[in-house]
């Protein structure tokens, strides 16, 4: 292997989400904290408009998402870039190629400024963490008025699979797609599997 070659992959080592610097890393005391913490966090319900989305929520999104830096047409109206940012046919046009940079200020964006605020502004009943994600999932990939449909079901206290299951453009190219990510985002509101 060239050292070029050797230098990139350790660059891409160190860069990897789940790469934690020696130097840095931190001790029993830490860990012990904060899985304490993360515990009372995900078993205590809380008003959902005090809550916002784990880094577990994040890395499954932006694993079921994908990265791409390129535009590409998606086939429903509309192109997408980065991890999953959706411009609709007749509006704005997207850049042709864009920065891991940028796809990553977008994309902390898009969780923060629509999805979690969708859950804060619609849900009323109390949550726990995983519910909290399971929703922030869902509303990602939907449009505010698509998302009142499952937050209504929540606040009257019913599962929420019905309602999600209507937003999964039966009959399109998308449909198996959309129905494999629905049964992730009720298996994590049900079950606080994040996969």
């Amino acid at each position: 292997m060239t050292v070029g070659a050797a230098a990139y992959w350790w660059h891409l080592w160190r860069t990897s989400p789940g790469y934690i610097d020696p130097e840095t890393e931190p001790d029993f005391t830490d860990i012990a904290e904060a899985t304490m913490l993360n515990a009372a966090n995900f078993l205590a319900r809380t008003d959902a408009s005090q809550m916002a989305p784990s880094a577990a929520v994040v890395v499954m999104l932006k694993a079921g998402e994908g990265l791409s830096l390129k535009r590409y047409e998606l086939g429903d109206g509309g192109y997408t870039i980065g991890y999953g940012r959706y411009f609709p046919y007749g509006k704005a046009v997207p850049p042709e190629v864009i920065t891991r940079e940028k796809a990553e200020e977008w994309f902390a964006e898009d969780v923060d400024t629509k999805a979690a605020r969708w859950v804060r502004a619609y849900v009323t009943v109390p949550l726990v963490q995983h519910e909290f994600d399971a929703l922030t999932h869902m509303a990602f990939s939907l449009s505010p008025k698509s998302f009142k449909t499952i937050a209504q079901a929540v606040n009257e206290g019913r599962d929420p699979e019905a309602a999600a299951m209507q937003f999964i453009r039966a009959g399109s190219n998308l449909e198996r797609g959309l129905r494999n990510r629905r049964a992730r985002e009720i298996n994590l509101y049900r079950n606080g599997v994040y996969a």
